[in-house]
C-alpha cells in the first residue's frame, strides 16, 4: 500500500441505495477484521518464535497493543456505521443525495474515517507479518 496515499471523493451526488450498499461492504470488512485480529493475537500470544532475539518480548507486546487499539477503533467504527444506516434508513425515499444533503456529508466524513482505519490496519499488518515471517525458521 502506498504511504502517501488519501482518500478522495469522485461523486457528488449519490442515491441512498449506493450509500446503504456501502455501509454493508464496510460491515462486512470489518466482520472479517475481527477474525483476523483475533488470529494475529494468537499467533503473537503463542511465541512459536526463538527467545534469543532482542527485545522479541516488548516488540511482540507493542504488535499486541496496537492491535487492541484498532480492536477499539472498529468497535467505535461499527457503531458509527450501524448509527448512519439508521439515519439513512429513516430518510424519505429520496432517489438521489445532493451533494451538501447532511447525510451526504456524514457519509464522506465517515468514508473518510473507514478509509484511513483500513489505511493503517493494513500497513500494521504488513509490519507484524514482515517481523514474524523473519523470526519464523
Amino acid at each position: 500500500m502506498e504511504a502517501g496515499s488519501v482518500y478522495k471523493t469522485f461523486s457528488r451526488n449519490r442515491t441512498m441505495e449506493e450509500l446503504l450498499y456501502n455501509t454493508s461492504l464496510w460491515k462486512a470488512e470489518f466482520d472479517f477484521i475481527i477474525s483476523e485480529l483475533a488470529f494475529i493475537k494468537r499467533l503473537i500470544k503463542a511465541y512459536p518464535f526463538t527467545s534469543t532475539i532482542p527485545n522479541l518480548y516488548e516488540r511482540l507486546q507493542l504488535f499486541t497493543l496496537e492491535l487492541d487499539n484498532f480492536e477499539k477503533e472498529r468497535i467505535i467504527l461499527t457503531e458509527k456505521i450501524d448509527s448512519y444506516r439508521l439515519q439513512v434508513i429513516k430518510e424519505p425515499e429520496n432517489t438521489e443525495l445532493e451533494s451538501g444533503h447532511l447525510n451526504l456529508l456524514a457519509y464522506e466524513n465517515l468514508a473518510e474515517e473507514i478509509f484511513m482505519y483500513l489505511k493503517h490496519y493494513k500497513n500494521l499488518k504488513i509490519q507484524i507479518f514482515e517481523y514474524i515471517s523473519g523470526l519464523i525458521k
